[in-house]
């Protein structure tokens, strides 16, 4: 059994008496790494590190992680639990690989995993991920003088940068539109699109602005339908009910692909 002196350097008055797991395998402060299912070594720690907790050690890999003071190589306590709280150091599984991120949940209840270096980009955990948190880390053993409960300096500079970049909602329905592109059966289509801006999304763009700025949206290179101009004003010319709220089209005789299309882009836009 490894003695826990040599992994860290802590006061002599802290007795080494309690046998903990150490996984002599790297988890990912970068790209996600497989933990394996090596059979663990057992190193002494004192038990007011492990306070009764379920906990075991692994090893950082990679330098996502270095402005909270991990390095690759360092050996990390990490308690066994699903239950993390925003700020904390996670260990998360995504689709059976483990790595190592600031857990951060953000004003609009989004969850994300942090990096801790600029090199690599935040980690947005959606619905079609198969994510699991394997635990959250209690100290850093290589450097036990650094203290990483909280991360507010990583958390401060993500808001930061969000704020600076807030997509406006032309961004947002080209986004939209490229997740439901075989919904458009001609550049005719756009009107629906027209219409949810105008209702849903508090535009106040006139059709000809409307058309300009959907001409200028990046979308996905096969795109078989792209607005044109005048496509709009025609198309609200014939469907008289296309002038009326859109929560009032299916009482008015919108045909199924319009609201088929009508409902998609407005759960994609979350209105």
């Amino acid at each position: 059994m490894r003695n826990f002196s040599s992994i860290g350097q802590w006061p002599m008055e802290m007795v080494c008496d309690t046998p903990v797991p150490y996984y002599e395998v790297g988890v990912s402060c970068g790209l996600p790494g497989e933990m394996g299912e090596l059979p663990p070594e057992m190193v002494l720690l004192p038990s007011m590190l492990t306070r009764g907790r379920q906990v075991f050690i692994v090893n950082a890999e990679g330098d996502s992680m270095t402005g909270v003071g991990i390095y690759s190589g360092d050996a990390l306590l990490i308690e066994s639990t699903q239950r993390v709280h925003c700020g904390e150091v996670v260990m998360a599984s995504i689709d059976g690989e483990e790595l190592l991120k600031v857990y951060y949940v953000d004003d609009c209840g989004r969850h994300w995993l942090l990096p801790a270096n600029d090199k690599y980009q935040p980690c947005e955990l959606t619905a079609d991920m198969n994510v699991r948190f394997c635990g959250r880390m209690v100290c850093n053993l290589s450097a036990p003088h650094v203290s990483v409960s909280h991360c507010g300096e990583v958390i401060r500079r993500f808001k930061a940068e969000q704020e600076q970049h807030q997509p406006d909602q032309y961004e947002l329905l080209a986004k939209a539109v490229a997740q439901c592109d075989h919904l458009f059966w001609a550049s005719s289509a756009w009107a629906v699109a027209y219409g949810v801006m105008r209702d849903c999304c508090n535009g106040t763009d006139n059709m000809n602005e409307f058309e300009r700025r959907v001409q200028l949206m990046q979308l996905p290179t096969g795109f078989d339908h792209r607005c044109t101009n005048g496509t709009i004003q025609r198309t609200v010319s014939n469907h008289p009910y296309m002038r009326k709220s859109v929560d009032k089209w299916a009482a008015n005789g919108a045909a199924q692909r319009e609201l088929v299309l009508l409902q998609q882009l407005r759960e994609l836009l979350q209105v």
